[in-house]
This record gives C-alpha cells, sequence and structure tokens, in this order.
C-alpha cells in the first residue's frame, strides 16, 4: 500500500536533514557509518551509492504532517530524530526476530553479525539525538531542545517496555486480553504516538490537541497490531515466507483470544506447541486448526474496527479541520493497513 501523497511530500526534506545530520559526526568516515548508511538505504553493502528505492520515512513524515497542524516553523530536526530511532530499534529487532530481509536486502544483523547489528542500532538511537539537538539551527529554544529530548527518550522505553512484554510472553499461555493490549501500546503504539507528540509539541499545540494526538496514535497502534497479528495467519500472497514473529512463539492477538475462552483440550494442544524448543512453519497450520472454532478471527476483526474508528473520533480534539480530514482518513488507513 503505497505512502499517501500528503506525507509523500516531505521525502526529500527528510532525506536532506537525515544526511546532514550524518554528515556532521566528526567521524563519519568509519565504516560504522557506513553500515547506518546501509540500514537508511543509501548504499549497498560495499559502500557504493545506490538509489533510494526503499521505506517510505513515514514516522518523520507522521511527525511533520502532525507539526503542520499548528505551525509552519520548521521542526525537521525531530522528524529526523524520529526516524533514526525507529531504525535503530529495526536494526535490533531483526536481530531479535532472527529476520534475514531488510526490505528488499539483507539485514544488518545477517550481513554483518549480531554484534556489529548491536553497534549499528546503538548508534542509530545516539543519532536519533544528534537530529534533535540540530533544532538550535532552527531557532528553537534550549528549553524545546529538552523536551524534544526527554520526549524522544520517552518513546524509545515506552517501545522497549513494549518488547520486553511480548518476549516475556513467548513462554506462556497464560496472557490475558488486557496484558497484550498493554504490550501494543507500548510497542506499535510509542512510535505512532511519539511522532504525533513530538511535532505538535514543538509546533506549540495546546496539551488538549497533544493529548488528543497522543492518543489517537496509540488507537491506531493497538489496531495496526492486531491486523498484523491476522495477516500472519493469512499472508496476502502465497509463497510468503511464515512471519519470524510466528516462529519464534510470539503471542499474536488470535491465539491470546483462544487462551482466554478456549477448553482445557484446546488450550492443552496448543501449549504442546507453544512449549516445543522450536516452532516449525508447518505448526502454523496446527495452531490454526486448534482455534479455528473459537471465532477469534472475528472477534479480532471487531477489534481492529473498534481502535480504529476510536482513532478517527479523536481528530476533532486534536485540532483536524473538516478539509484536512480526508488526509487524515487516508494516514489512519494506510497505518492499519500497510
Amino acid at each position: 500500500m503505497a505512502l499517501p501523497e500528503i506525507l509523500n511530500q516531505y521525502h526529500p526534506e527528510i532525506e536532506s536533514e537525515l544526511q546532514s545530520a550524518l554528515q556532521s559526526v566528526p567521524g563519519n568516515a568509519l565504516p560504522l557509518y557506513q553500515i547506518m548508511a546501509y540500514q537508511l538505504g543509501w548504499v549497498d553493502k560495499q559502500g557504493i551509492p545506490e538509489p533510494y528505492n526503499y521505506s517510505e520515512r513515514f514516522y518523520s513524515s507522521l511527525c511533520l504532517q502532525a507539526a503542520k497542524l499548528f505551525s509552519d516553523e520548521s521542526v525537521i530536526p525531530v522528524a529526523a530524530g524520529i526516524e533514526f530511532l525507529f531504525n535503530s530499534i529495526k536494526v535490533h529487532e531483526d536481530m531479535q526476530t532472527g529476520d534475514p530481509h531488510l526490505e528488499y536486502r539483507p539485514s544488518v544483523w545477517w550481513e554483518w553479525g549480531p554484534a556489529q547489528a548491536i553497534n549499528i542500532g546503538d548508534g542509530l538511537h545516539a543519532l536519533a539525538r544528534v537530529a534533535v539537538f540540530r533544532l538550535r539551527h532552527y531557532g528553537h529554544s534550549p528549553e524545546a531542545i529538552l523536551r524534544a529530548i526527554n520526549l524522544l527518550d520517552d518513546i524509545a522505553l515506552q517501545y522497549y517496555e513494549g518488547q520486553y512484554l511480548e518476549l516475556t510472553f513467548q513462554e506462556r499461555i497464560d496472557v490475558m486480553e488486557s496484558q497484550y493490549l498493554s504490550m501494543a501500546a507500548a510497542k506499535k503504539g510509542s512510535l505512532l504516538a511519539g511522532a504525533l507528540k513530538l511535532g505538535s509539541v514543538i509546533s506549540g499545540a495546546s496539551d488538549k490537541a497533544v493529548d488528543a494526538l497522543y492518543q489517537l496514535g496509540i488507537k491506531l497502534g493497538l489496531a495496526a497490531q492486531i491486523r498484523e497479528d491476522i495477516d500472519s495467519f493469512f499472508p496476502p500472497r502465497e509463497n510468503t515466507p511464515v512471519s519470524p514473529r510466528v516462529l519464534n512463539k510470539t503471542k499474536l492477538f488470535p491465539v491470546i483470544r483462544a487462551l482466554e475462552i478456549a477448553t482445557i483440550s484446546q488450550k492443552r494442544a496448543l501449549g504442546e506447541i507453544y512449549f516445543k524448543r522450536v516452532i516449525q512453519p508447518e505448526d502454523l497450520q496446527n495452531i490454526y486448526t486448534a482455534i479455528k472454532d473459537l471465532d477469534v478471527f472475528e472477534y479480532a476483526e471487531s477489534k481492529v474496527k473498534a481502535f480504529y474508528q476510536d482513532a478517527l473520533d479523536l481528530l476533532e480534539q486534536a485540532g483536524v479541520e473538516n478539509e484536512q480530514l480526508p488526509h487524515w482518513h487516508q494516514i489512519a488507513d494506510y497505518i492499519v493497513r500497510r
């Protein structure tokens, strides 16, 4: 699904700021930064520049779109900051889930190993803070810069709280829906809500508008996470590899629901799968067979719709004018369906 044009318009500005932030680091000639450039899509494994043709800079664009609701003053450094943070998280998560693919080419950990992937992920997190400090070049006060740094760190902490919880769920079959939703709000919602909050706060939005945008991001994060979990059972294309989140025993929302309402024998069948040392691709069918009669997919779809509608209901409180609503509906739809 293509990035909405309202967000795609920011791409050149974002690329320029990301490159400027990376080039501002004194030691940027070190191969460490070449690997960061690889993660960002600018060079190949040998460090040779290549046409940028993947990843849509979604979180930075979302940050700028939120900022435009309240001010024309540039907040591009915080947009670059959230993009660096997202890529930091992506490097680490690819390694944690064992995913060898970075869109159309190998992941950093697959090419350079886990040890260097840790360095790259941590370095990109540091670059996120470097980028935000560049607000001073755009006339923002020291107080605004410190607040932005604090918000960026809050986003990271919330995400890793969610990631921690999801990892602890892998070896459990007693996870409740409420626990899952807390995890998903922290993990999936933190980046969406954080991007919206960063853009609106630095643009001088009212506390009411900031809170509405933040809650909107959380609701869309919940809808998107459940949608992703459903799609893990029903890949959009034939011959699509099984999601690493299935094989590493991630508790997908339909499974969480099933474990809450299943009979003892059904729970036992699921437990036999999830307590295996390693889950195989063929186990996905066994999981599906164990839960297909419990209406969990219909229930999951209803939760996606409910959270999606909750998000749309917050747009007015967030200060979105009527003429802007179609754009924000496109953005919400993209988040949940991409």
